[in-house]
């Protein structure tokens, strides 16, 4: 095909999956509504159903236009007496697939039909990770910034030229001196601009979360259909911001978790009568930045989780837990569920262990709260941005490492007096409370003895403090985060890294792991010594 046919093949695509996604979220909110309420949304539905059907229609794509003019038709007949919407979320996805089918590289003629057995059901699916709309009035500042960064460079380039100059000429230490402070605050003014484009940039990176929001009532749309339960779903905080890089997972994640509280948390409508509750239950997701990170909970008003049931299935099931750990902790256990039979939705015990895992890699985490008879809630962390953090470089035995802002509450020398030893683990006090040392030569093996005086920076994740210990802190610097290459594997207490600008690579350190962890690499086994 042609360039030109190729592009208009992808905005249609675009299109037409965000109208599927408004088409289907008025199919669920619509039967709830009365009056001329019920009238507008109505007409929106119409009005998006008669825009795909001429668009497909002007793309040549006959069997989808037959598809949409179906709906429109099926709307049309279900105005007064009400619509069938499990039959037209069903062409919902017969479009969705089809639009696919008939836009991928591979596209070829036909759809496949939803009447087809063999087909499985379509998943919620959301626009954003194919792509991103961006208005010309955000674009605009970037190119009046890209303006001003030519001329600066203009500038710098002209001052680097005539002190080069003043150089070969022999001028007095004086002229070098203006020179270079001249060149220093052209520099400056590069650096400053440069700052203003990094932030207009990664806020086109960041994504509304109302933007996973949506899929989700069609989730709860199918799952209580089958869970013969009764849900509605609540949002909140939707307009807040996560990089598009964790979309995929901020949405896979949201999935499992608002699919775990349909079938596991929530109880039949029979169940919660006889509790004294409503009949239906409730999911509500919510959204909030706190700090640099983005914090999502699911929440749902069920029956809650009891800990001493669960340490008995655990039991059951040959997962051992150590005194004092949390109960919960089991639910994140491969191959752990509390369902007696898989089905199609969840029983496989796979769901909560993948989601932690993804979550982990990301630098993120997972925290779960329930109390008997009034529901449960899973807080899920993540950092606002994968791609660029503001990093404190520590030094070790020689070695530089990068370590993430995000969680260091205060970094301070080290005294000799200050660090002890208790059961084996170094120690030391901060702001009346006592707390555990890491020496990161010691968990890197770069050296076999805790060192006894340098630097210092706490660390705090999940609620548990760690001091963590290097010779030097060598400044604060952006650094752009890297995955490792997968031929490296995955080291307990290393996110990641990046390349410092006179070119060597350093490691970027996870600092969560660090603090949650309780290895202490060779220190534990070797103790104080020097």
């Amino acid at each position: 095909m042609m360039d030109g046919f190729d592009a208009l093949l992808g905005e249609y695509a675009l299109d037409a999956r965000e109208r599927l996604d408004r088409v289907e979220q008025a199919l669920l909110v619509v039967e709830s509504l009365a009056g001329e309420a019920r009238e507008a949304e109505l007409a929106r539905l119409k009005a998006e159903l008669h825009t795909l059907k001429g668009n497909a229609a002007m793309m040549g794509f006959g069997e989808l236009q037959s598809r949409a003019h179906w709906m429109e038709d099926a709307v049309q007949a279900g105005e007064a007496a009400g619509l069938d919407v499990t039959a037209l979320l069903g062409s919902v996805d017969d479009l969705r697939r089809g639009v696919t089918a008939r836009t991928s590289p591979k596209a070829e003629p036909g759809i496949v039909a939803a009447s087809d057995a063999d087909q499985p059901p379509a998943a919620p699916a959301s626009t954003v990770a194919s792509g991103v709309r961006v208005p010309f009035a955000v674009l605009d500042p970037l190119v009046d910034l890209l303006a001003e960064m030519v001329i600066q460079r203009n500038r710098l380039d002209d001052l680097v030229t005539a002190g080069r100059a003043s150089v070969t000429r022999g001028d007095s230490q004086q002229a070098t001196r203006a020179a270079l402070g001249d060149m220093q605050i052209a520099f400056d003014a590069l650096g400053r601009t440069l700052d203003d484009v990094q932030e207009r940039v990664m806020g086109l990176r960041m994504t509304p979360l109302q933007s996973l929001f949506g899929p989700l009532h069609r989730l709860i749309h199918d799952e209580s259909l089958v869970a013969g339960k009764q849900v509605k779903l609540a949002t909140a905080g939707g307009d807040t911001p996560l990089d598009k890089a964790l979309l995929e997972l901020a949405s896979d994640a949201l999935g499992h978790l608002v699919r775990n509280a349909v079938v596991h948390g929530l109880e039949t409508s029979a169940e919660r009568a006889r509790s004294g509750k409503s009949v239906s239950g409730t999911v509500k997701v919510t959204a909030a930045v706190r700090g640099g990170e983005v914090l999502i909970e699911v929440a749902d008003d069920g029956a809650g989780i009891d800990p001493g049931q669960l340490r008995q299935a655990a039991a059951a099931k040959g997962i051992a837990l150590a005194d004092g750990e949390d109960p919960f902790e089991v639910l994140f256990a491969s191959g752990f569920s509390t369902k007696a039979s898989a089905d199609l939705s969840s029983g496989r015990g796979v769901g909560l262990a993948a989601v932690r895992d993804a979550v982990r890699r990301q630098g993120g985490r997972i925290e779960v709260r329930s109390e008997r008879g009034r529901g449960t809630a899973f807080r899920l962390w993540l950092p606002l941005s994968v791609s660029i953090a503001r990093a404190l470089l520590l030094r070790a035995d020689g070695e530089l490492y990068a370590l993430p802002l995000a969680l260091v509450l205060e970094s301070r020398r080290l005294l000799e007096r200050e660090g002890h030893e208790v059961n084996g683990t170094g120690v030391m006090r901060w702001r009346d409370e006592t707390i555990a040392m890491l020496d990161l030569g010691v968990r890197f093996g770069t050296r076999e003895t805790w060192r006894r005086t340098g630097y210092v920076v706490v660390v705090e994740a999940g609620g548990k403090r760690r001091g963590l210990v290097a010779d030097a802190i060598c400044g604060l610097q952006e650094v752009v985060v890297r995955g490792l290459d997968p031929i490296c594997g995955r080291s307990e207490g290393i996110a990641g890294s990046t390349v410092l600008g006179d070119g060597r690579p350093i490691l970027i350190l996870d600092a969560r792991s660090l603090v949650e962890n309780n290895s202490e690499g060779r220190q534990g086994r070797r103790g104080r010594q020097g």
